[in-house]
């Protein structure tokens, strides 16, 4: 196997699959399945609603926002 020193992990790639692999310390994968895996990102949707909410609220120029048309040309 090849040693590594530098900052950048390993990436490997299957020849049979063509498939790339990222090899990384254990401490990374470690604290990476911590912050990926401690809550799902749904249960932030109330609180990004009740945030974005307020902040319409106090926002001037939010009917001017909403009275612009869209260009049926745009998607």
């Amino acid at each position: 196997m090849q040693q590594l020193h530098g900052a950048e992990p390993l990436r490997v790639v299957d020849p049979e699959t063509n498939a790339t692999y990222v090899i990384v310390r254990a401490e990374v994968y470690d604290q990476l399945q911590r912050v990926l895996s401690d809550e799902d990102p749904r249960e932030a949707y109330p609180l990004i609603a009740a945030v974005m909410k307020e902040d319409d609220e106090h926002d001037p120029l939010l009917d001017g926002y909403q009275s612009v048309t869209r260009d049926p040309q745009q998607p």
